[in-house]
């Protein structure tokens, strides 16, 4: 028997936190670590990549931005469970909360 294919639907909520510390670990507006990553210098876009990884978790700035991503993802997880039929768009793509 023949598996059908799933098209995925990603969560709204997941993607927005994840997509919040993405952009704190590139350097805020990616032009730092994917500037030098495009260009070829990958070993400075490798010790910017760390050096923003430890602010995130170092910094008063970092750990705000970091709990603002769980409270995100937390909201979502709560919505997902309250209302657990909610879609985001058409019939066969669409996102969930």
């Amino acid at each position: 028997m023949a598996r059908k294919m799933v098209v995925p639907h990603p969560s709204v909520t997941g993607m927005a936190a994840g997509f919040s510390i993405f952009d704190d670990l590139v350097g805020g507006n990616g032009a730092s670590v994917l500037d030098k990553a495009l260009n070829g210098n990958v070993a400075g876009a490798i010790t910017d990549l760390g050096a923003n990884a430890q602010a995130l978790v170092k910094t008063d700035t970092g750990r705000k931005a970091l709990a603002q991503a769980v409270g995100i993802a937390a909201v979502g997880a709560w919505a997902r469970k309250a209302f657990p039929a909610t879609k985001l768009g058409g019939t066969k793509l669409y996102f969930r909360i």
